[in-house]
């Protein structure tokens, strides 16, 4: 059998934000392990998020230094406002790291126990190997990934009015309950369908299970970015 017909997509689920460093840390235990002909490739597929702040001049928070820089640029609106216009680099699926390999019990096993990994996507537990995702779905997730590369970048924009700081730790209510189906509105993950599991009063979040790749996982989601389904 050819070997590169062996090697299979599997998503490895992760501490969200930490993503790149984990990787890193992937890298360097399968060099240290000998695994390398066993992992083809590691891919964190990334987004840009642009943020846009509006100041009047006499806004007390407006930052005195007001340079552009390679992630902040500054512009002034027609009304004569100072408009903040920050872009940064995501992962376009937060706390999922993708990995192409040839998959056996000792490098599940190595995998599974590095700092951060928190298991895999399709692996229910007790001994039971993870399943891999299919070639159409990996080629789906790639192919969107270098379309938005391309277009160079099609970047989410999310308008703030400057405000004054709020001390007051925020108290959450919502009309949500678990148990039902709710619809995801922002994100990776808009329009996708799921039940609520949780609900965290003090975050102002609910845990959401919805299906990735065709497995169950839970998303946790702000009550704002929820709509009932």
């Amino acid at each position: 059998m050819d070997q590169n017909s062996m090697y299979q997509w599997f998503i490895i689920t992760a501490i969200a934000g930490k993503e790149d460093s984990i990787k890193d840390t992937l890298i360097e235990k399968i060099r240290n392990f000998g695994y390398e002909d066993h992992v083809k490739e590691i891919k964190i597929f990334k987004r840009s998020i642009v943020k846009e702040e509006i100041f009047s001049k006499n806004d007390p928070s407006l930052p005195k230094s007001m340079k552009n820089t390679k992630t902040t640029k500054w512009e002034t609106t027609p009304d004569g406002k100072y408009k903040k216009i920050r872009t940064k680099i995501a992962n376009k699926f937060p706390g999922y790291i993708f990995i192409n390999m040839i998959m056996d019990k000792n490098i599940w096993y190595t995998i599974r126990n590095t700092n951060g990994v928190m298991g895999f996507v399709g692996s229910s537990g007790k001994g039971a190997m993870p399943i891999p995702i299919t070639i159409s779905e990996f080629n789906n997730v790639n192919t969107n990934a270098q379309v938005a590369s391309e277009e160079a970048p099609k970047a989410e924009v999310e308008n703030v009015a400057a405000v004054e700081p709020v001390v007051e730790k925020p108290v959450y209510t919502t009309d949500l309950k678990i148990g039902e189906n709710v619809q995801i509105t922002v994100g990776a993950f808009a329009g996708t369908v799921g039940t609520i599991r949780n609900i965290d009063l003090e975050k102002g979040t609910a845990s959401v299970e919805v299906e990735f790749f065709g497995r169950s996982q839970q998303i946790e989601t702000p009550f704002s970015e929820l709509k009932k389904d």
